[in-house]
């Protein structure tokens, strides 16, 4: 089982690399799977993460159909986060 200290520890080491470069590439889908695995196993903290990150960005100008934004509300929707990503679909995006 994962843990905040190996999320922490997986964007550390995404987050030493170029941004879009294959090892950042390689980092990120490190910490997607990281973060997944936590949210399916009901990690509220995790739960918060994400829906922080959708905040975020959302706040930069994100669009709701952008990738990362649609992973994040399908993965809180799949796991049974319906009324988190309800709100989130409801904030005012670009």
């Amino acid at each position: 089982m994962y843990s905040m200290n190996d999320y922490r520890a997986a964007l550390s080491e995404r987050d030493s690399h170029d941004m879009e470069s294959p090892a950042w590439k390689l980092g990120q889908t490190k910490v997607q799977g990281i973060v997944t695995a936590m949210v399916a196993s009901k990690n509220i903290d995790m739960v918060h993460e994400v829906v922080d990150e959708v905040y975020s960005l959302n706040e930069c100008g994100i669009s709701l159909d952008d990738v990362a934004i649609q992973f994040d509300l399908w993965l809180l929707k799949s796991n049974g986060y319906e009324k988190q990503a309800q709100e989130l679909m409801e904030l005012d995006w670009e």
